[in-house]
């Protein structure tokens, strides 16, 4: 590529500042920037006029050096800073947004660092000498198109699934639980970014704990209504708050409000809450509600803290029981109508391996063998 072409306007303000002028324009050609300047481009009895206009127009990028008399000569259309400033003027009039002018500060300790005509556009500051390196490196990078901090791709929004967006429709599903695509509501984006959360918390609380300690089988629920609804996050935590089913251990959607840790937090378009408890009686709850109705449970087992190789077959029906009674007492809350349909799912995973046994020791199954493999309902 071509190198860029620079375009230096300055005002012969003394003979040290010519020279500064003159060394920063060579460490520009110096490093691949073809620096236009009148110390060496402009020849006696050339029409100086011609020379501003056409390095102006010519130039990629132009470098105006403003110090205090340079600002003042500006503003009052003086000298050649004042016939540069026509030309520069009219090129901002035609494109507001160009980045084709650069303003340098030098030697300017007054309140106005630029001329009015540049608007606010931001400057490099070379008014400290000794910061001359890293301020001409700032200044390279920009000509070059090379800056120093480079904006990140895009990536994937997280949570997609899990916020409705403003004006998106409430979710309809047809009588088999699926929506107008074909997709089951609960294999929804919403319910695997629950599903992903769980998991991640659940394979979390092992990896803290002895291997003798962890948790290996859990049920997951997921409920969804067919006609979603539109709740707020308020509404959410008091329906649930008000539909606990207080028959057996944790409660389905269990709230602690004791616990800073523990209590349901706003999370995307709804509330969900996290209970992982890594002591005497190690355990793992997540839930989640969302604005639609969505609920998404995932609980360890009962039984991983009292025989790790059994399931509990009567535990297994009561909490099942009660998460449908959870689910009964839930959208009656949020005045869902009472003919309304919802899905429903049930997993118990971690089974292979178990045998299936009772919770009471004097309840006894007749016959009692491994179960093969995870169940879903």
């Amino acid at each position: 590529m071509p190198a860029p072409r620079l375009f230096i306007s300055y005002s012969h303000d003394s003979k040290e500042h010519k020279g500064w002028v003159l060394r920063l324009a060579s460490d520009l050609r110096t490093n691949g920037i073809d620096a236009v300047l009148d110390q060496w481009d402009l020849s006696p009895g050339q029409d100086m006029a011609a020379f501003m206009a056409r390095g102006i127009r010519n130039a990629d990028r132009a470098l105006l050096i403003c110090t205090a008399p340079y600002v003042e000569k500006a503003e009052a259309g003086t000298g050649g800073v004042g016939y540069e400033r026509l030309i520069v003027t009219a090129e901002v009039i035609g494109s507001i947004d160009t980045i084709k002018f650069i303003p340098i500060v030098r030697n300017n300790g007054g309140a106005r660092k630029v001329p009015d005509f540049l608007g606010p556009r931001l400057y490099i500051d070379f008014s400290v000498d000794d910061q001359y390196e890293a301020k001409l490196e700032e200044l390279m990078r920009e000509i070059h198109g090379a800056p120093a901090a480079v904006k990140p791709a895009l990536g994937d929004n997280p949570f997609k699934g899990e916020v409705i967006e403003p004006g998106e429709p409430v979710r309809v599903a047809g009588p088999s639980g699926a929506t107008p695509a074909g997709v089951p509501i609960l294999n929804g984006e919403w319910f695997l970014a629950q599903h992903r959360a769980a998991s991640a918390g659940l394979t979390k609380i092992n990896l803290d704990i002895d291997v003798e300690a962890q948790l290996t089988g859990s049920m997951e629920v997921r409920f969804g209504l067919h006609n979603g609804l539109n709740k707020s996050q308020v509404e959410l935590l008091s329906a649930v708050r008000g539909s606990q089913i207080n028959t057996f251990g944790w409660p389905i959607a269990v709230v602690l409000e004791n616990r800073s840790e523990c209590r349901p937090r706003p999370f995307g378009d709804g509330i969900r809450a996290e209970l992982a408890f890594a002591d005497h009686r190690t355990s793992y709850d997540y839930w989640a509600v969302r604005k639609n109705g969505d609920f998404y449970l995932l609980q360890s087992f009962f039984e991983d803290t009292r025989d790790r190789n059994a399931v509990f077959f009567n535990t297994r029906i009561v909490r099942v029981t009660e998460a449908l009674m959870f689910a009964d007492k839930f959208y009656t809350a949020l005045g869902t109508d009472p003919d309304a349909k919802i899905s429903a799912r049930f997993t118990h995973s971690g089974l292979a391996g178990r045998t299936l046994k009772s919770a009471s020791p004097n309840r006894r199954l007749s016959t009692s063998r491994p179960i093969q493999s995870d169940c879903r309902v």
